[in-house]
């Protein structure tokens, strides 16, 4: 039986040595993972999916919808503060976007050709083929791009946030949400924030990750803070949206105005709000203790997973793919408690589905060697270069 329980906290020391050190890889934040994804599948089903678009307009359904839609909405925060987590101590290798790349390829490429032979209400356009070969082409895959221009950035801030105190790790942090707030409180983004989809932002939360790793939980951060600041956060951000909504409905305030045009500012990647709300879950889930072999390495295999199951569901052949997405729509017209589990329900599916075709993937890739290929490819420059200068030396003592 699997046993989850909250680790005590530990004592950090106010500096680190700068050398990444390996640690056992914390499966509270394995399991994170898993959850994030699942969120960002809630946010596509309740939004792109046409739930809370096609709901009436201020009914239950319409309120719970979009309550459920802000939860999903620190999904990406989440993913890019478990990068921060999970890569400030590791050794960097370059390869590892290189298999995040051929990875993404692959998948793109398959359910391409799954959906042209097999799936005729989807008309395969020329341009996804394409945008499977260059994913940073490809909109929906924005996470990517983003991360594209992060990823040969992350030795720089590991070997700088390893390098400074803790006083001054916490004021970066701060530091860096300023331009998020002045966005949120002057409607301008002076800051190329670009809503939360882009390489800055994505290193802002990386940050947040980043400290959580070295110094660990703070004392005050048990679950029942946690969880209630979470469920506290997104209330906020919703609650201020609908009551504005409501007020616009019962004539108290123009369309036009300031207050409504802005009446969503909350449920944003940027927003404080979920900024909070990601930052609490990472510090429930890094604090979980799972035992259990078994438990543990299904949660590894499907945290490994996650970005196939983004990929699959986001790429063109499965954005577009209106027979599904728009028979979500019906959900609407269910009664509050049937939308809702309606909603969990296909979000599961699809996240289950999605993950056993890239685990699936992930076996074929072991069969043909293909990690340990790429390994062979980048490793045979170092190769080559110890040789010469294996050879040169012993020709320079001979």
């Amino acid at each position: 039986m699997t046993e989850l329980t909250i680790k005590p906290q530990t004592v950090q020391a106010e500096m680190l040595p700068a050398t990444p050190q390996k640690s056992e890889r914390n499966m509270g934040v394995e399991l994170f993972r898993i959850v994030s994804m699942i969120l960002v599948i809630l946010l596509h089903v309740m939004g792109h999916g046409g739930v809370r678009p096609y709901s009436e307009y201020l009914s239950t359904n319409y309120q719970v919808a979009w309550l459920l839609e802000t939860i999903g909405y620190c999904s990406v925060n989440c993913y890019a503060i478990i990068s921060g987590f999970a890569n400030v101590k590791t050794k960097f290798k370059f390869r590892r976007f290189i298999f995040l790349w051929v990875e993404t390829v692959v998948l793109i490429a398959a359910i391409t050709a799954i959906a042209h032979f097999f799936i005729p209400s989807i008309e395969v356009q020329k341009e996804w083929w394409i945008s499977g070969m260059l994913p940073l082409s490809h909109r929906e895959l924005w996470y990517l791009c983003a991360y594209f221009f992060m990823y040969p950035l992350i030795p720089l801030i590991n070997k700088g946030l390893l390098s400074i105190k803790r006083w001054q790790h916490i004021v970066i942090i701060f530091w860096l949400q300023v331009p998020a707030l002045f966005k949120l409180i002057m409607h301008k983004d002076n800051y190329s924030l670009g809503g939360g989809y882009t390489t800055i932002w994505l290193i802002c939360l990386y940050v947040i990750g980043a400290y959580f790793r070295i110094y660990g939980a703070p004392k005050w951060a048990k679950w029942f803070v946690t969880l209630p600041a979470f469920f506290l956060s997104a209330f906020v951000a919703w609650f201020k949206m609908i009551y504005i909504e409501k007020q616009y409905d019962a004539g108290l305030i123009e369309k036009d105005s300031v207050t409504y045009q802005y009446s969503d500012n909350l449920i944003s990647y940027v927003s404080p709000c979920m900024v909070i709300m990601a930052t609490m879950l990472l510090l429930f889930f890094m604090q979980l203790k799972i035992k259990g072999k078994p438990v543990k390495l299904l949660i590894a295999n499907f945290a490994k997973a996650t970005w196939g199951v983004f990929v699959l569901h986001v790429c063109s052949a499965g954005w577009y793919w209106d027979e599904l997405w728009h028979s979500f729509r019906k959900f609407s017209d269910y009664p509050t408690w049937k939308m809702v589990l309606a909603s969990f329900g296909v979000v599961l599916a699809i996240w289950f589905v999605t993950s056993i075709i890239t685990l699936f993937k992930n076996c074929v890739f072991d069969i043909l060697w293909i990690n340990k290929g790429i390994n062979f490819l980048c490793d045979l420059p170092e190769k080559v270069v110890k040789k010469v200068k294996e050879k040169k030396s012993r020709a320079e003592a001979e």
